[in-house]
């Protein structure tokens, strides 16, 4: 994701950020890295690979872009590349600036800058910042002359990076566009990759809007809906196989033909609308009145969508459709709610 089959690795820097809390420092490094073709080539892997969201972000500080810190060194590296070492330890020194809560790792830090990468159609140099907390154990094995050696070694898995981020050159006067990764520190107090080191906020592109409103109806026929209205869990899953449907046949969202083609009902189109408004006042997040559907969220948010009706540990019911053939009932001899299924063919 986000490379050509001509992107190009057009110089790294490696700098060692050391734990604020024990007052280690940081290692600067004075020159680039000297890499061969095969060191390259696992370079962009590790650099690349566990790019899979296509959710972007982009700088921003409430005094204005240019005292966000890491928005002025990428600026300025993007203006001349050969400054490339200078601004990466600017960028090291801030790092280890705002690692001051004793559950962050120490690390490396790499800055790489790439060019010929693509973001939303356009095809742009990039900076990349990654920086490996974490080292995993591999073995090293020899067979030379007779003798055979096997050891065990620590380095970086090529096919995961702990934190990174991807700055392209595209929208600098609005923050650029980042693709971001923080697969370590989940906890409040380690969030600072993202809040206080690179300051960014999310870019509402139709990916970001797509997937928003995706769980928002999710949301809202799971929890809300039972709270308000009488439904039974079939209808439920109906519901939500229609909006699923809506998603994946239509190129564009628009409140009123999504209501229209999936609700119908007016006192669940009004409760829907509403509940859509507070989501996205929670979630920080101003979507348009309509917006053309990203086909890759749908993908991915239907994934975790199952229409599946639990009836206690015994059975699961997966409604892909046909809710009139599903009736619910009442035994009062055994006391218990069934359901009725009726089906032409058995397979």
């Amino acid at each position: 994701m986000f490379t050509t089959p001509i992107t190009k690795l057009k110089a790294a820097c490696l700098h060692q950020i050391g734990s604020r809390t024990k007052n280690e420092g940081v290692v600067l490094s004075a020159s680039p890295l000297l890499i061969d073709d095969t060191t390259v080539k696992n370079l962009m892997m590790y650099c690349f690979s566990s790019f899979r969201e296509e959710e972007l972000f982009c700088f921003f500080n409430e005094l204005g872009l240019g005292y966000n810190e890491v928005y002025s060194c990428a600026k300025s590296i993007f203006n001349a590349p050969s400054s490339l070492i200078e601004f990466s330890q600017d960028i090291a020194r801030f790092l280890y600036e705002k690692s001051d809560h004793p559950n962050i790792k120490p690390g490396r830090l790499i800055v790489a800058y790439f060019s010929d990468c693509e973001v939303d159609g356009v095809i742009t140099d990039a900076i990349g910042l990654f920086k490996s907390e974490e080292d995993t154990e591999f073995l090293s094995m020899s067979c030379d002359k007779g003798k055979s050696s096997i050891i065990t070694l620590k380095g970086l898995d090529i096919k995961k990076v702990d934190k990174a981020a991807l700055i392209f050159n595209v929208g600098y006067k609005s923050g650029y566009s980042i693709a971001v990764i923080d697969s370590v520190n989940k906890t409040n107090e380690a969030k600072y990759w993202i809040e206080d080191f690179l300051h960014i906020r999310k870019i509402a592109n139709e990916y970001l809007q797509t997937k928003t409103v995706l769980a928002a109806t999710k949301s809202f026929i799971t929890q809300q809906l039972p709270q308000e209205f009488e439904v039974t869990k079939a209808e439920q899953a109906a519901l939500m196989n229609r909006s699923v449907d809506f998603f994946r046949k239509n190129e564009s969202f628009e409140l009123s033909a999504f209501s229209d083609a999936v609700i119908s009902n007016e006192k669940v189109v009004n409760s829907y609308s509403h509940y859509l408004s507070s989501f996205l006042q929670d979630n920080d997040i101003d979507i348009p009145d309509s917006f053309r559907i990203s086909e890759t969220a749908v993908l991915k948010q239907t994934r975790s969508i199952r229409s599946v009706i639990k009836l206690d540990k015994n059975f699961h019911i997966y409604v892909h459709g046909g809710e009139h053939f599903i009736k619910r009932g009442y035994d009062e001899e055994t006391g218990m709610p069934y359901y009725q299924l009726f089906f032409k063919e058995e397979n």
